[in-house]
């Protein structure tokens, strides 16, 4: 009986160690689930003020949902490699980013357009999880 008792005991403790212990961080291709809203915007490294996109959603069945800051939304479907999300919205468009951090509150994404007239452009989106998806 006495045996019995410990045997519990050490269960219920190794079960309250893993109830306690930190998740993991998303890894690129599980990208954390949810609404994620743009605190910052940088175009070649300078601020900018105005949110290109402003609220991001990744859905757990591939698709996405993109608003931008006049309320304009797309949506298609989403795939992650270790060092790229890639958009392909309903229309055909396809959205490249780059994936600098990411965790399951803070992502930052880097998106490098090219123009004839302009030249290289990087967008920098500093994204914020939205507190009600958090999972």
């Amino acid at each position: 009986m006495n045996r019995l008792l410990n045997y519990i005991i050490i269960a219920g403790m190794a079960i309250l160690a893993i109830s306690c212990a930190d998740p993991e961080d998303p890894t690129p291709t599980q990208m954390s689930y949810g609404t994620w809203t743009v605190s910052e915007v940088y175009v070649n490294d300078q601020t900018n003020p105005s949110n290109i996109i402003s609220r991001f959603t990744l859905e757990r069945d591939g698709s996405y949902v993109l608003e931008d800051n006049n309320g304009f939304a797309s949506v298609g479907t989403w795939v992650a490699t270790d060092v790229a999300l890639t958009l392909t919205g309903s229309d055909g468009t396809v959205t490249d980013f780059a994936i600098v951090f990411q965790n399951y509150v803070k992502m930052q994404l880097l998106q490098t357009i090219e123009s004839p007239s302009a030249g290289t452009i990087e967008i920098r989106y500093l994204m914020n999880k939205s507190s009600s998806t958090i999972y």
